[in-house]
């Protein structure tokens, strides 16, 4: 069977990076792979005792986690932006976005403290001086950002209410969800500016199944009325 390494390098040839605006080059593939190795060791070491993630198969970790977190930077231009990733969890979407995005300033958000320290271990291990851990719950926070994104930790209109008070003037929102989204988005008044991009994520074991991911982005300067 092929390394992890490999099948890492074949799901990124899968999709379409001048469209996630990543610096995506084949002669540069180790490199870019490289910090997503230590990552995944680092997540599956720490996950024994820690239990920071349901998913602790290499494959499923590269395809559920680095990869669909990388699809959050399509909506994300280059520049001097601040990010905030509310309840980061294990650090997703908000790590690969770090390791991919470097210019961007970048707030994990999560109440756990042993995910705190899992996160703070990952920023020391990849060198990531553009990330800043906050334990905490979003909404007890007043900082502001240009981007807030969440991994599913809500329904699109709560994700919104509950974080709506972090989004600076003329920010935005970004959520990734699946097939059931069109459910949620129907909750969103129709005035309300939402755009969507439709990814497929392969199979981790076969590529020729894919399962649809929507990243939506909501803008906030139509949500605030």
């Amino acid at each position: 069977m092929e390394s992890i390494e490999e099948f890492f390098k074949e799901s990124l040839r899968q999709h379409d990076f001048n469209t996630l605006k990543i610096p995506f080059k084949e002669e540069t593939l180790d490199n870019f792979i490289a910090p997503f190795m230590i990552y995944l060791r680092e997540l599956q070491k720490w996950n024994k005792a820690y239990n920071l993630t349901s998913i602790d198969d290499e494959r499923e970790i590269v395809i559920k986690h680095f990869i669909d977190s990388l699809l959050y930077t399509c909506f994300i231009e280059e520049g001097n932006l601040t990010l905030a990733d509310v309840g980061s969890g294990a650090g997703f979407p908000g790590i690969p976005i770090a390791v991919v995005r470097p210019s961007l300033k970048i707030t994990l958000i999560e109440p756990s403290w042993k995910k705190c320290v899992f996160l703070k271990n990952i920023k020391s291990k990849l060198d990531l001086k553009n990330v800043e851990i906050l334990q905490g719950r979003a909404e007890d926070l007043d900082e502001k950002f240009n981007i807030i994104v969440s991994r599913a930790l809500w329904r699109i209109k709560d994700f919104v209410k509950n974080c709506s008070h972090l989004v600076k003037e003329g920010g935005f929102f970004i959520i990734s969800k699946a097939l059931k989204m069109e459910e949620e988005i129907n909750e969103i008044p129709s005035n309300f500016k939402i755009e969507i991009k439709e990814f497929e994520l392969p199979d981790p074991y076969d590529f020729a199944k894919k399962s649809k991911r929507f990243i939506i982005k909501i803008n906030y300067a139509y949500f605030r009325n």
